[in-house]
């Protein structure tokens, strides 16, 4: 008489960790890349905002004042960017150099805009390694970004 061929418990077992095991990595794998999108779009926003803010002190010979504030963030009307600085959508003249103010790829994350008449900071929180350096906060200027939070 012959036995029929199956599989033990032990091998099915190994399958299902084997299986979890790529899973797991793949999770891992998609979390990185999920950060490291978040990032390149924190960089490009204050990239955005940046040549905003150089083009209206080249309009101006000076950048708005603010003793710091959240940009988009409701209740502080900073919708957009015009001439007037940063103002409420409702209330925008011409010129605007930034119809939205970009706000973080992550719900409740904002820019925070420290400025004066010589320079101006725009602080922004990484959470991965990236050309500036380890995962921190950085801070970006008309010079560029740095970790430093002096207006530049």
């Amino acid at each position: 008489m012959r036995l029929k061929s199956a599989f033990t418990i032990l091998e099915l077992f190994i399958v299902i960790a084997v299986f979890g095991l790529l899973v797991t990595l793949g999770v891992l794998s998609l979390n990185s890349a999920r950060m490291r999108m978040r990032d390149a779009q924190r960089l490009s926003d204050v990239s955005v905002m940046r040549a905003a803010l150089s083009q209206y002190w080249f309009e101006k010979a000076t950048y708005p004042a603010s003793g710091g504030v959240n940009l988009g963030q409701l209740g502080t009307n900073t919708d957009v960017f015009t001439s007037a600085g940063f103002v409420e959508a409702k209330g925008a003249t011409a010129p605007i150099y930034l119809p939205r103010v970009p706000t973080g790829p992550k719900v409740n994350e904002y820019y925070r805009y420290h400025g004066g008449a010589n320079g101006y900071s725009i602080r922004f929180q990484t959470e991965s390694d990236t050309t500036y350096g380890k995962a921190n906060v950085f801070y970006g200027h008309a010079s560029g970004v740095d970790q430093s939070d002096d207006e530049k």
